[in-house]
């Protein structure tokens, strides 16, 4: 929260929502239809620390060629100030849509990568109170951007569902206490009804993962580049 003020005091809300207006129109999220060669859509994590932007730009590249239908950017320290510019990197270096997965608390960050060119954000609902869950679901909507909500738990899919997101991601860890859940992910996705797109919210390492994922009948799976990277080769 003071990170988040600090940024305020530099750059008003209304100078970020300028910078948004001039963005290309955010790119659609899980729109398209799966091949028979792939049933679902895969998302690459990118996962960064150092502020490398060649070396992100570069992988974002490759990915981009071994057919990753879109790049999810997490920074391990969801605070740090290069952040923003890693999803400006991203998001200049390939046309695929890029997914924000870091740490999210207040409406002006959501504004702040809609300015960096995101198409969509990760909101987590065991990491803040319902209102604000409302809240930052409407300003991603409201951005043009898609909202994702990771759920946990039957509540948390529960009210998920009334806000009427386009796609719920299925996690099996409380994001703010680091618990795992004991409900099993097939019965979190049987609870997910209607038109709502669902993804698995872990990064798969191994093609027997992705496997299991498309039996749940989920509609996208996060992996790790080395997967999309080594499987391009084969």
């Amino acid at each position: 929260k003071h990170y988040v003020k600090e940024r305020k005091s530099q750059t008003p809300i209304e100078a970020l929502r300028a910078l948004a207006s001039m963005q290309k129109r955010p790119l659609p999220v899980l729109t398209s239809v799966a091949s028979k060669q792939s049933p679902i859509m895969l998302m690459a994590q990118i996962r960064v620390d150092n502020g490398d932007t060649a070396g992100i730009e570069t992988l974002a590249k490759n990915l981009a060629d071994a057919g990753a239908d879109a790049l999810a950017l997490f920074t391990d320290h969801g605070l740090e100030p290069h952040g923003l510019d890693d999803l400006v990197a991203l998001t200049r270096a390939v046309n695929i849509p890029i997914i924000s997965q870091d740490v999210f608390i207040d409406e002006y960050q959501i504004v702040e990568v809609r300015a960096a060119g995101a198409s969509g954000l990760v909101l987590r609902a065991s990491t803040m109170d319902k209102e604000l869950l409302r809240t930052l679901v409407s300003s991603t909507q409201r951005n043009r951007m898609t909202a994702i909500v990771e759920v946990n738990n039957f509540d948390e899919v529960a009210y998920a569902q009334s806000l009427s997101p386009y796609v719920i991601a299925i996690s099996r860890m409380d994001a703010w206490t680091g618990a795992s859940s004991n409900i099993p992910a097939s019965e979190l996705r049987a609870a997910i009804s209607g038109d709502t797109r669902v993804i698995l919210a872990e990064s798969l390492g191994t093609l027997e993962d992705v496997q299991a994922a498309a039996d749940l009948q989920v509609h996208a799976v996060i992996v790790q580049p080395e997967l999309l990277l080594s499987s391009a080769h084969k």
